[in-house]
């Protein structure tokens, strides 16, 4: 008797105590823990605090406040410069001026227009855009439109071109401590605001932070609501008409909840919430508790139909699958773990967790699953003449691999070389509103602004003049002038570039007898500096010019609002930009604020998929040496192992799908459970070697033992992944896609390119 062979007695000897006490254990350890579960969305979770982006960061809102903002968009087919309309905008501006949490707020009728005073030509007057809207004239509508739509400073930032559409937009204050509920419940404010002061006719969007916010928390909740269900249906209909035995769809599936439960408890435990990420973890444990628990139990009822008893056949499934099973686990285990060299934090997080559930799923597929079936013992009808058939039909797919051996690798080998062309059209985008499709709310009244009015995407450039009151030399403000123009010149994506020079060109313009050809920025350091003051002693309370530049006047900030862009566009945008200040002056610029965060995501992700990937497949090799002790295993399970994943990017890349964060731990369990299948068919393919079988009976055995379990496996995962498709959640229906593709892919060449590998080799010996 085998040390497996001695295991598996003394599991079916305990059986009681298992099957009870792992159970309890994993359901105190989740109860324990539940209370701490929770949603996070701060941009903070992404980077370490101490991390370069993360100071800069830091650095930006507590110099400028927040750049977090909701925006509340209102829209007319003929004009917004209508009387009850503009009531409506300055009624909502008032009232968000109101609303916890918010610091300030701007608006076409609260924008501070600077004119020369009718009536004293040296007077020059700041005061709220529209007032007394009741005691306009037609005719004063119309001025007010066209000074609105040519204005830099209002037109594609607070009011559309064609004057059909406004924006509010509220500035949420700085605060450490912010939270997903926060952002929430300004967002449901806002949301009773427009409600409250609804126009028939006038159509109404919110944008920002707090709008994605709730979209996404929404997402996760309807998703996890609508498609976990769905998910556990289908493997109960699938394992249902597969095995047609109620314990086989009991068992496996009692198996992936404990170790949800597990995981649940386990993480919450350390402190993590659910995230874009973390939220995803149940969708990996069904892949990896289903692997190991349907070959158990497919070889188990294989020997039950043969004619042995329930406790040899336990005896023989552990023995022949306990080796195989504990190189999977380990293989998944460090190749989750691998997500850990990332910067990301949640990433981090997430491959913790998940590893720790292949190990748990491990034990409760070797410990649980056997005593489970040794203490019910199901019954099993002998079914000699069906297993004979069964064997006839591997016989014959046998025959026809070594019989085309060579020309299924040369088929193989074309369909991977086709996929692989497409890495190289292959590209990474983090963009956090990329995840919603475009027929969600959200993606909706983003691209309503973006096409209507302007920007979204905010981009902040913070200009250093390198000493205190630095911002008031010409020359800095004439470089920061002659960046703008050749940054919006150069990026059809910018719709506006809003900065403290708009305001002194214009006190320039008016100190001159409103002519256009003051409107610049004058040569005297004196006039900047008495334009500056002029102007923020103008300005009522809570509007002063402290977010556009610091107290020092050292920095000054320089806002950029962009359409949606791909990262790849967003990092050509800071490139360009710290080139241009490098190369054209002698002051210097920094990039930062959300959108930088974002950026460096794209960076990261790119980095850890390298590093992760490396990192994974250099564990799985040194975990292949000391189990199969041969190059040649080693060398044959390659392309199987890897090709999958390069199939998948491949894919990818043709059809024009972005990578983004759920890809990144897509291809760590593409690589799990390619290995899984490759481990188990080559571990029942080495055994039967060792017992003399010829390399055709040994790919036949293999077959046998691994094979159905394999097809099984993919058939259940892929129908179950594939429902991911149909949600409206990007990263989740990316996933459902690619993760499909790829664990069919995956079966195809593990049954058809690894055995005809073997029989190939075999014959050029």
């Amino acid at each position: 008797m085998n040390k497996k062979e001695k295991l598996a007695h003394n599991i079916i000897k305990y059986r009681w105590s298992i099957a009870i006490l792992i159970p309890i254990l994993i359901i105190i350890i989740f109860a324990l823990n539940i209370h701490k579960a929770g949603v996070e969305t701060d941009w903070k979770i992404w980077f370490d605090k101490d991390s370069k982006v993360m100071k800069n960061f830091t650095h930006f809102k507590e110099t400028f406040g927040s750049d977090d903002r909701i925006m509340i968009v209102l829209s007319d087919k003929n004009s917004i410069f209508k009387k009850d309309i503009l009531k409506n905008i300055k009624t909502i501006t008032e009232s968000l001026w109101q609303t916890k949490l918010i610091a300030r707020v701007d608006s076409i009728t609260n924008y501070q227009y600077s004119h020369v005073s009718k009536e004293d030509e040296d007077e020059i007057i700041v005061e709220d855009f529209i007032d007394n809207i009741y005691s306009l004239t037609k005719k004063d509508l119309e001025e007010k439109k066209e000074i609105a739509i040519s204005d830099p400073q209002t037109k594609n930032l607070l009011i559309s071109a064609d004057g059909k559409s406004a924006i509010i937009i509220a500035r949420i204050v700085y605060k450490e401590n912010i939270k997903a509920n926060d952002y929430i419940t300004l967002y449901n404010a806002s949301k009773k605001l427009i409600e409250e002061n609804k126009i028939k006719g006038v159509e109404y969007h919110i944008v920002g932070v707090p709008a994605f916010t709730d979209a996404f928390i929404n997402a996760i909740k309807s998703n996890f609501i609508m498609f976990m269900p769905l998910l556990f249906i289908c493997i109960v209909v699938l394992l249902a008409l597969i095995f047609r035995n109620i314990w086989a769809v009991v068992l496996p599936l009692t198996i992936v909840i404990l170790t949800i439960l597990f995981i649940a408890g386990f993480s919450f435990g350390l402190g993590y919430k659910l995230n874009t990420l973390t939220s995803m973890f149940p969708i990996f444990v069904i892949a990896i508790g289903i692997a190991d628990s349907i070959h158990i139990f497919w070889v188990w009822i294989h020997k039950r139909k043969e004619g042995l008893n329930n406790e040899e056949s336990i005896v023989f499934s552990i023995n022949k699958n306990f080796t195989p099973a504990l190189i999977t686990s380990l293989t998944t285990f460090v190749g989750f773990l691998s997500l850990g060299v990332s910067k990301i934090i949640p990433l981090q997080a997430f491959g913790i967790v998940v590893a720790s559930g292949a190990i748990i799923a491990f034990i409760l597929s070797i410990l649980f699953l056997p005593a489970m079936l040794s203490i019910l013992n199901p019954k099993i009808k002998e079914q000699k003449q069906k297993v004979y058939k069964t064997h006839e039909r591997i016989k014959s797919y046998t025959n026809f691999v070594v019989k085309n051996d060579k020309a299924i690798i040369i088929s193989c080998l074309i369909v991977i070389s086709i996929c692989f062309i497409g890495l190289k059209d292959t590209t990474i985008d983090t963009d956090f509103l990329k995840q919603f499709s475009k027929t969600t709310d959200i993606r909706k009244s983003t691209d309503f602004v973006e096409k209507n009015i302007g920007g979204t995407i905010s981009m902040e450039i913070i200009i250093d003049s390198k000493k205190a009151s630095g911002i008031n030399k010409p020359d800095f403000m004439k470089d920061v002038e002659k960046f703008k123009i050749e940054f919006k010149n150069h990026f059809s994506k910018v719709r506006h570039i809003n900065s403290i020079t708009d305001v002194v060109k214009k006190y320039n313009q008016l100190m001159n007898g409103n002519k256009k050809e003051f409107y610049k920025i004058p040569d005297s350091k004196e006039l900047i500096s008495q334009y500056l003051l002029l102007y923020s002693l103008s300005l009522p309370q809570g509007m002063g010019i402290n977010d556009m530049m610091d107290t020092k006047n050292r920095y000054l900030r320089l806002t950029s609002m962009n359409n949606l862009a791909s990262e790849q566009e967003k990092l050509k945008m800071y490139r360009w930009t710290e080139d241009w200040w490098k190369q054209n002056s002698k002051y210097s610029a920094t990039l930062e604020g959300l959108t930088l965060v974002t950026a460096h995501m794209k960076i990261e992700l790119t980095n850890t998929m390298i590093k992760s990937v490396l990192l994974a497949l250099l564990f799985v090799t040194l975990i292949f040496w000391f189990t199969f002790k041969s190059k040649f295993y080693m060398l044959i399970s390659a392309v199987p192992n890897i090709a999958p994943l390069l199939i998948a990017m491949g894919i990818t890349g043709w059809i024009g799908i972005n990578m983004d964060l759920g890809m990144a731990i897509v291809f760590v369990i593409i690589i799990g459970i390619a290995i899984d299948d490759t481990v188990h068919f080559l571990s029942k393919y080495k055994d039967a070697i060792s017992k003399g079988y010829t390399t055709r009976d040994a790919i036949e055995k293999a077959l046998l033992l691994s094979g159905s379990a394999i097809v099984i496996t993919t058939v259940i995962l892929v129908t179950a992944l594939g429902i991911f498709l149909l949600s409206d959640f990007t990263i989740y229906s990316n996933f459902g896609f690619v993760s499909s593709i790829a664990l069919f892919c995956a079966m195809i060449l593990d049954l058809l390119l690894l055995p005809a590998s073997l029989s190939y080799m075999s014959k050029i010996k």
